[in-house]
């Protein structure tokens, strides 16, 4: 039998002894700097421009605002990193002298040079007439639609809309124009609300305040009479077609000879017995 001397190993390579695992560093953010949730669109100051002025000042505000931006030397450079490349705007900030300005100016002279373009505004008459063009139907009342970004009931959003539009025309204080609109609210609605509110403000509450126990039954009651009355109104239908189907079958009446006719027969059948 073969033997290996005891000095000898069947591995020869010296065994090293296991190292610890190394401590990984993971680079820490600055806590001090944040990404913004939201983007800030770039302004050009070009007339098609898409971006609003009023809107890009507001988000940019935001902007310096959440990432803590809160030099002037900072605020500034951001500013101009916010603007087209190439733009009138971007010309205009390449020629401003920012060495040693301050947010504020630079605002004031941007304004300045990029004045915001006064919106058009509604007339009350226009949105007096839009409201009283608001309408809610009956087969909606129950329902949920989104609403600013929630769940909200149908008379509830009604409700809402008409608010808003008076408050815009400013005659939200008064009762202008309710009766009108009433009129045309379902009659399940205009049975919990009245026409003589002295506001717009209480109009809209109450049909807001309508309970939805009361919409539901009313909903109910109104689906069975329709029910009913396309029923009545299909059989009503059915017996027209039958009537004018049997009316198709029945030969066309005889008409009786004249006298003047019963001669001309006479008279031909002679011709042919004498021929």
């Amino acid at each position: 039998m073969l033997s290996l001397p005891e000095s000898d190993s069947l591995f020869t390579d010296p065994i090293e002894p296991l190292q610890e695992p190394r401590p990984t560093t993971t680079h820490q953010p600055d806590p001090h700097i944040m990404a913004a949730p939201f983007t800030v669109h770039s302004f050009s100051g070009e007339p098609g421009d898409d971006v609003q002025l009023g809107e890009f000042l507001k988000m940019f505000c935001c902007f310096t605002m959440y990432a803590r931006i809160t030099e002037n030397r900072s605020i500034i450079k951001s500013f101009g990193d916010h603007l087209k490349y190439g733009s009138p705007a971007d010309e205009w900030f390449g020629e401003l002298n920012t060495t040693a300005s301050i947010w504020k100016d630079v605002e004031k002279a941007f304004l300045e040079c990029f004045p915001p373009v006064e919106k058009a505004k509604r007339m009350e008459t226009e949105l007096e007439r839009e409201l009283c063009e608001l309408r809610l139907k009956v087969e909606d009342l129950g329902k949920k639609e989104k609403y600013a970004g929630e769940d909200v009931y149908t008379h509830v959003i009604f409700a809402e809309k008409a608010l808003s539009l008076v408050k815009q025309a400013k005659i939200h204080t008064g009762s202008n124009s309710i009766w009108k609109v009433r009129d045309e609210l379902p009659d399940i609605i205009r049975q919990k609300v009245k026409e003589t509110y002295s506001s717009w403000t209480k109009f809209c509450a109450a049909i807001k305040g309508v309970k939805m126990a009361h919409i539901q039954d009313g909903v109910k009651k109104y689906q069975t009479e329709k029910d009913e009355k396309e029923k009545v109104e299909a059989a009503i239908a059915g017996l027209h077609r039958a009537q004018q189907q049997q009316q198709c079958r029945q030969p066309p009446p005889t008409v009786p000879l004249s006298p003047m006719s019963n001669a001309n027969n006479v008279m031909q059948s002679m011709t042919i017995r004498n021929a």
